[in-house]
Parts: C-alpha cells; sequence; structure tokens
C-alpha cells in the first residue's frame, strides 16, 4: 500500500515516542535474540509463555497493511526459521503465531508486533481454547467473500510471478475441517475455509495443504504466501464487515487447545468490547530468569538468514535489451481476467480502506 503524506508524517509522529523503535535503534535495552537488517526479535518481560517472542520490523507500521510486499515478505520469510529456531532452544513441542490488528483486537502499542508463543501440553495457557457458539454470517455477507478472496490471491500470484495450480486435491487430514465448512478457496498450497460454527461471524480458517502439523516444516515461500492470505482475508473483513479489528492466530502442534495437533491458521473478526476478551492473556512476572532464556535461543539464531527468492523477470526475446523497453509491462491476460469480475464482487476492502484503516489507528496513539 503506497501511503498519503499525512498518514507518513502521523507515523513519523508516533515513532518519535515508540518504544520498540527506540529498542529498535538500540536508545533502549532489550533481550535480543535475533536480528536482521529488517526485522527483529526480542523475549517479552511479561512471557505468557517460557519463550514468548516478540518479533518486529524494524519500520513503523501499526498494522500488516501498510506493509510493502517486500516488507511483507521478508517478514513471513523469516518466521518458519525462527519458530524452529525457538522451539529448539526451549525444547517446545508446539507454537503459536498471534497477530492483533488494532485495538479492539488487543493491539497496545502502535508498532505491528507479531508473538511468537512456544507451546507444549501441560502448559497451562488456555487463551486459544475455542469454544465455537456463532453461527455463520448471512448470505448478503457471504456471497462476496469467495470472488474477492478468489481475485486477491490471482492477484498477489501475478505480481509475484507464481505458478500455482488450482486443485481439489485434498489430504486425508483435511476431511474433518472440510466436510461441514464452506469452501471458499484452494489451490495446490492452501484451502481457506468458513466453518459452520465460529468464534465470531466471519472467522475463517486457513489450513496448509502441504503440512499437517509444524508450521517450521514449510519453506520461507509457503510461509509467504499462507501469512499473504490470512493478511489480505483480514483487510477484506474488515471493510466488509465494518470491524474494528481482527486477529490472526496460527495454531501448531499438540496442545491442550489444540487437541489434534494439525497446523491452521485462525483470522477472528473483532469488535470493540466483544465476548472474546478471553483471547487477550494477562501479563505477568517470570518464574524464571529470562536473560538465561534469551542465550540458548540466540545459540539457535545466530546464524539464521533468510534469503529471498528472487522474482522471475520476463522479457521480449525480439525485443532490444535496454532498460525503458524492460521496465514496461505488458499484462493483457491479467487485466482481462479482473474485468470478468462485477462490480459488487470486486468491491473489497482496497477502495476505501487507507481512510477507515486510518481511523482505526489514530485510537492507538496516546
Amino acid at each position: 500500500m503506497e501511503l498519503p503524506t499525512e498518514l507518513k508524517a502521523q507515523l513519523a509522529e508516533q515513532k518519535k515516542q515508540c518504544i520498540f523503535c527506540k529498542i529498535i535503534s538500540k536508545q533502549t535495552p532489550a533481550n535480543i535474540i535475533f536480528e536482521d537488517s529488517k526485522t527483529l526479535a526480542l523475549l517479552d518481560i511479561y512471557p505468557a509463555v517460557k519463550g514468548h517472542t516478540l518479533y518486529l520490523l524494524k519500520e513503523h507500521y501499526p498494522i500488516l497493511p501498510y506493509l510493502s510486499e517486500e516488507e511483507l515478505a521478508h517478514y513471513f520469510g523469516v518466521l518458519p526459521l525462527l519458530v524452529k529456531s525457538i522451539k529448539s532452544a526451549v525444547v517446545a513441542t508446539a507454537f503459536n503465531i498471534f497477530i492483533a490488528n488494532g485495538g479492539a483486537a488487543g493491539q497496545n502499542s502502535p508498532h505491528l508486533t507479531i508473538h511468537l508463543l512456544p507451546r507444549e501440553e501441560g502448559d497451562g495457557f488456555f487463551n486459544f481454547l475455542f469454544h465455537k457458539k456463532q453461527k455463520p454470517l448471512p448470505e448478503d455477507k457471504r456471497k462476496p467473500l469467495t470472488p474477492n478472496i478468489q481475485y486477491l490471491m490471482q492477484k498477489f500470484q501475478q505480481e509475484n510471478s507464481l505458478t500455482i495450480n488450482t486443485s481439489e486435491y485434498l489430504p486425508s487430514y483435511l476431511e474433518k475441517p472440510v466436510k461441514e465448512s464452506l469452501i471458499l478457496y484452494q489451490d495446490e498450497k492452501i484451502i481457506i475455509l468458513l466453518p459452520p460454527l465460529s468464534l465470531a461471524a466471519g472467522h475463517i480458517e486457513i489450513y496448509s495443504k502441504l503440512e499437517e502439523k509444524n508450521f517450521e516444516k514449510l519453506s520461507s515461500e509457503d510461509s509467504i504466501y499462507l501469512f499473504h492470505a490470512a493478511s489480505s482475508i483480514a483487510s477484506l473483513l474488515f471493510q466488509l464487515l465494518q470491524l474494528h479489528g481482527t486477529n490472526i492466530i496460527l495454531k501448531s502442534g499438540y496442545t491442550d487447545d489444540n487437541k489434534e495437533g494439525k497446523l491452521s491458521l485462525h483470522i477472528i473478526p473483532r469488535m470493540q468490547n466483544d465476548s472474546l476478551q478471553s483471547l487477550i492473556w494477562t501479563p505477568q512476572q517470570p518464574k524464571y530468569k529470562i536473560e538465561s532464556i534469551a542465550e540458548k535461543i540466540k545459540d539457535k539464531t545466530w546464524n539464521l538468514k533468510y534469503h529471498p527468492k528472487k522474482k522471475e523477470q520476463k522479457t521480449d526475446k525480439n525485443s532490444p535489451q535496454n532498460k525503458e523497453e524492460k521496465t514496461e509491462p505488458k499484462e493483457p491476460a491479467e487485466k482481462k481476467e479482473t474485468k470478468e469480475w462485477s462490480k459488487e464482487e470486486t468491491k473489497s476492502s482496497f477502495s476505501t480502506f487507507k481512510e477507515e484503516i486510518t481511523h482505526a489507528i489514530s485510537k492507538l496513539q496516546k
């Protein structure tokens, strides 16, 4: 998203008072366990579980929709590598990833933060034990989801020169969650579902067709694809349902709140003062030395490096090899494809999203 000048000025003012920006610039000390050119990870001083890590982009953004494609790719490309290192260091058997977009969803800082939570059975953390009671969306709200999600996924594939085939193949481990759910989208990598009962109307689930249980076994590219889908859907729901915020929660491996151990990604609509306040944990003092945990994790992350996959540049073999002609995009196929959608179907979150989301993040300013 290209940010307007007024919003850039607003973010610049936020940055001056941001505690995470001060940690990133080394003005404030912290237990940093990983750092590269674009991201930084540190241990939470009030952890929900042992090894609770805060994962940040160095650039100051309040929410996911503000990230450029390059920043989003790096942010989520590092994730499976970082999760693998943290799990190994603290000897965890499972993992949660938690993102809050907006104050109503539990975001308490204007700097976008991903919470990384190592898990195991019997750890006493039950905040993500989902009691699904809400009925699905009404027909008029549900109808725009499929065409808009399909459009957003195809757009991402085209912009990133990805060849991802449509596929109805279903691994056996996904037969149960798919059985009673409405399929909104699927390809050879993921399937996106609207379950019959949910935490909130519009709660959407994404499953990987490539990995049953362990997120860290996904490649960086597959992690990017998975979270790009989640981020796009969160933005879409924000507009279609007039939300105040969204949560993105990943479950991976066996825990007391994930008895089957399946890898799943949940996009959860949030409204101010809704009935889902229990998703947010209470900060507590650790009963162990954070510094010792930080050292253990750093022993695993010191050589961690994300190597982005270079985009394939399509060139016309008959054209002269000069810069001007190389930079002129030729995308007749894409234009033809997008015209096939009706106006009603393609009114996704991105037409008025800038104005609404700017208002939403202003509530985070102190």
